[in-house]
């Protein structure tokens, strides 16, 4: 800990068998999908992927419903709602995912994909008899920053791009976001995303909430750092007499609805929503998922492989992998050859096949190289202060050792014993060993049972992101017994696994401030940096002796991340 302090948001990582077997995936038994394009800016190709349900036909005038990704407006992928698209379109809906320009890749700020989104639902409504919708049964539906370019379309007059008709509304009969941005009249956002005052105005969509604003679905996790959003939207809302439902999911944080059994149940939530709206019928067909379940076997996840392998090579490239196939990519690839293939799958395959479940979020770590030489030869330290004995790492000062090379994406797993009244961390993306405080992330360790550290900050607490994020939830265990942590850091996000908890998970962009967390809470005044700011590639250190109680650490492995 830099000084006195604790807290941290996450997910748990659940079993890879929900991960394939929980929905079925467009392009398996699903609904047809086509690509159209939307509009063309030079080079560039906007496509609408576009799920029809059964028995569809031209002539149809079904309710439509558009999706649009996240990504913090520099990244993302159509991919992200395939799962929602192709079950909506199962229960008859026509259901579009569209594609935007995105900063990684066309050089554009946020206003840019706002026009792009308004573009894609002009052309919808514009094309309806070709789509067979019913252009005034047109629902918008995003995440994150995708929910932001969602909750844009009901500003009747927002930016708008160049040879739009903008006779055609971009305003939808109903909104679904998930953990939105709802609010970009912020100066750290303004400066972060390179928006002025001006054009800021014109993409805040709750300054536009009026009394004749389409009913939204608003989904949270408890613990985003964005919920203030939608707190400040629900509270208008219901001064003005506007419906817009509220969906927490209780000690999750962001993108919780990307996951099983969120994804599942954010999905029956949305079925039910739109029902009451009159755009669908009957009971949800999805099914909750279960916090463990058994798998399907060898053989179903074989075939599920075969469907998400579009090139016919008989193995998945990050690009073709789908659902939480993609976010435990790293997992397993276990030879780091940037596939999965029929024999790591089926690996897992035959594990689950008996039944096995998998119960903690923590890797194999067979294999993997030591972040220190067993006699420390490799490590930048101070003399005299840490010590190996046994294979367990100590230090008798309040002084830090570290590697003495960067690390840029990896996962770090060790394991870690407090004493009463223990205080220390890991510290990750370091840039000056000699002021580390301001110039690194310090992922917390404490001895959650004494009394000075149970009534600090949340985000003092063990498995925080230290003074920004606190954990969902305490899983130290007592001094004097082992714990294990796993840190894994890709670019700006963050994600912190404790004792088979996943307690924490950080997008580093969303800290745009250096004295407010987002959602409000102060940050301690010695780190004043914008995390937003802050380099990802640096080294990586422990804390020793901090506030008079001893550390130990053990079994420190790393793995690097392509």
């Amino acid at each position: 800990m830099t000084r006195t302090n604790r807290h941290c948001i996450g997910v748990a990582v659940l079993a890879m068998v929900v991960l394939l077997s929980g929905v079925g995936f467009a392009g398996s038994e699903g609904s047809d999908v086509k690509k159209i394009t939307y509009k063309t800016i030079g080079d560039r190709e906007l496509n609408l992927y576009i799920n029809y349900p059964p028995g569809w036909k031209p002539s149809d005038t079904r309710p439509a419903i558009v999706f649009f990704f996240g990504g913090a407006w520099r990244g993302g992928s159509v991919a992200q709602f395939e799962v929602q698209a192709d079950y909506l379109a199962r229960r008859g809906l026509v259901a579009a995912r569209a594609d935007y320009r995105i900063k990684n890749k066309d050089g554009i700020t946020p206003d840019k994909c706002v026009e792009d989104a308004r573009s894609a639902v002009r052309w919808m409504r514009k094309n309806c008899k070709l789509l067979g919708i019913d252009p005034k049964k047109l629902i918008v539906s995003g995440g994150s920053a995708g929910g932001h370019l969602a909750a844009c379309m009901m500003i009747p007059k927002s930016v708008e791009a160049g040879g739009d008709d903008l006779s055609i509304s971009t305003i939808p009969q109903a909104m679904v976001l998930f953990n939105p941005v709802l609010n970009f009249e912020n100066e750290d956002m303004m400066k972060r995303f390179g928006v002025d005052k001006n054009i800021a105005g014109k993409i805040s969509p709750t300054k536009y909430l009026t009394k004749k604003s389409p009913p939204a679905l608003i989904l949270f996790g408890t613990n985003d750092g964005l919920k203030v959003h939608g707190d400040e939207y629900w509270g208008k809302a219901e001064g003005l007499g506007v419906r817009a439902e509220k969906y927490l999911a209780e000690g999750q944080g962001h993108g919780f609805f990307n996951r099983s059994p969120w994804r599942e149940r954010t999905l029956i939530a949305v079925d039910k929503f739109l029902a009451s709206l009159g755009y669908l019928k009957g009971e949800p067909t999805m099914k909750a998922a279960e916090e463990e379940s058994v798998g399907p076997g060898r053989a179903g996840i074989l075939r599920r492989l075969a469907a998400m392998d579009k090139d016919g090579d008989k193995k998945l490239s990050r690009d073709e992998a789908q659902g939480r196939l993609k976010s435990n990519f790293e997992r397993l690839d276990s030879n780091d050859d940037g596939f999965i293939d029929r024999e790591e799958l089926g690996k897992l395959a035959e594990r689950l096949g008996r039944g096995e479940r998998r119960r903690g979020g923590h890797p194999d770590t067979r294999g993997w190289p030591s972040l220190f030489e067993p006699n420390l030869s490799d490590a930048d330290k101070p003399k005299g202060v840490w010590t190996v004995s046994d294979g367990v790492l100590t230090a008798s000062e309040d002084q830090a050792i570290w590697t003495t090379r960067d690390y840029e994406s990896f996962i770090l797993d060790l394991e870690f014993k407090t004493a009463s009244g223990t205080n220390s961390g890991v510290v990750v993306y370091c840039t000056d060993t000699k002021n580390w405080i301001p110039n690194s992330v310090e992922i917390q360790i404490a001895d959650d049972f004494a009394e000075e550290w149970a009534k600090s900050p949340d985000t003092w607490h063990c498995g925080a992101i230290f003074g920004h994020l606190a954990p969902t939830k305490s899983a130290v265990k007592k001094p004097g017994e082992w714990n294990r942590f796993t840190v894994t850091c890709r670019g700006k996000n963050i994600d912190v696994v404790l004792n088979g908890e996943k307690v924490t998970s950080m997008d580093m962009s969303l800290w745009t401030s250096g004295k407010k967390n987002p959602d409000g809470s102060e940050i301690p005044s010695w780190l004043p940096k914008p995390y937003a700011t802050l380099a990802t590639k640096g080294k990586i250190g422990l804390q020793g002796k901090h506030a008079g109680a001893p550390i130990w650490f053990r079994n420190i492995k790393i793995k690097e991340l392509k």
